[in-house]
């Protein structure tokens, strides 16, 4: 790396870094990574595209670059491409070759286009989690609808399977794309004694300590054993339902849609798919189980993130459990 190379040049060295096996990356995120990287980096018209690496490192045009692709593609768009720009960067003052890194001064940008709702639903609200009446709610308004006769086999299959994902995600707080990929392989539903209990491998989609194995309570075993008499228990636990092959991966955008029809219909329409880990995390909170015990559910490396942005803080709140036992 130089100061003066070609900005795109220092992305392609970042990114043949991050493809190495030791980059602590899982194949998912680097391929997210390069997609954005061409999509929105090494674009043409890209503000960012002709400078060098030092040009490029501006907090001005940096947030330009960013305002830019948020008004054009959505604040999901900018936050992945602040996570690419953030990497080069990083790189390049690891490298010795630039000083600071000028993304540290560039605040988060979200999209200033107004999204027109769709009638009878609510704004999406990313930060709120299910209460568990909520959580309760939903699952059974899915089961309910699953049970509908007269339907033709492809329906049935589509709304059993969004019954057991919707489950499935409510009480182990996986990803969306950490349930669509899982294998019936993975999946262990023994239960032989008090030493072992039913569990998933989660393989993650983020980095190795997303890499997880995961108890399932009782009802959810209960569930996907009475899946496996439904779909063979080969393939893909949550394989696409539009057709009866369990070794066609279900649609991140359809799988996403069908989650968010459920959501209507049980009276939830500000939720995501993102809402689930938020709920497990709570959940989890509010029974007293440590921390670390959190993280390691939802497969996060830091503890503290999953403090900073799955549980809220509440410094107005009632501390008197707090007093009393700074007291006793």
């Amino acid at each position: 790396m130089s100061a003066a190379m070609p900005f795109v040049a220092a992305g392609n060295v970042w990114l043949a870094g991050i493809r190495r096996t030791d980059s602590g990356l899982s194949p998912r995120t680097v391929e997210d990574y390069g997609r954005t990287f061409i999509r929105y980096v090494d674009k043409a018209g890209s503000s960012v595209r002709g400078l060098t690496l030092t040009e490029a490192n501006n907090p001005q045009r940096l947030r330009t670059f960013l305002q830019t692709v948020a008004d054009n593609h959505g604040t999901g768009a900018a936050a992945a491409a602040r996570s690419v720009l953030m990497g080069i960067l990083n790189l390049a003052v690891d490298n010795g070759t630039l000083l600071t890194n000028a993304m540290r001064q560039v605040r988060v940008v979200k999209s200033q286009r107004v999204h027109r709702r769709r009638e009878g639903r609510e704004a999406r609200d990313m930060t709120r989690a299910f209460t568990r009446e909520e959580r309760d709610s939903l699952i059974a308004h899915g089961d309910k609808h699953a049970l509908a006769e007269d339907v033709l086999p492809q329906t049935a299959r589509k709304r059993q399977a969004v019954a057991d994902l919707a489950a499935f995600m409510a009480y182990t707080g996986v990803r969306i794309t950490e349930a669509r990929s899982l294998r019936w392989e993975d999946v262990d539903l023994e239960s032989d004694g008090p030493g072992h209990q039913p569990s998933v491998l989660i393989k993650g989609t983020k980095s190795k300590s997303s890499r997880r194995r995961l108890p399932l309570p009782t009802s959810l075993a209960v569930r996907l054993r009475r899946r496996t008499e439904q779909a063979g228990g080969t393939g893909y636990v949550f394989a696409s339902p539009h057709m009866a092959d369990t070794e066609r991966a279900w649609d991140q955008s359809n799988c996403a849609k069908a989650l968010a029809q459920l959501f209507l219909e049980a009276g939830l329409s500000w939720a995501v798919p993102h809402t689930f880990r938020r709920t497990v995390a709570s959940l989890l909170h509010e029974r007293g189980v440590p921390l670390v015990q959190i993280a390691d559910q939802l497969g996060h490396a830091d503890p503290a993130m999953t403090a900073r942005v799955y549980l809220g803080r509440d410094l107005m709140g009632d501390g008197q459990s707090v007093a009393e036992a700074l007291d006793g």
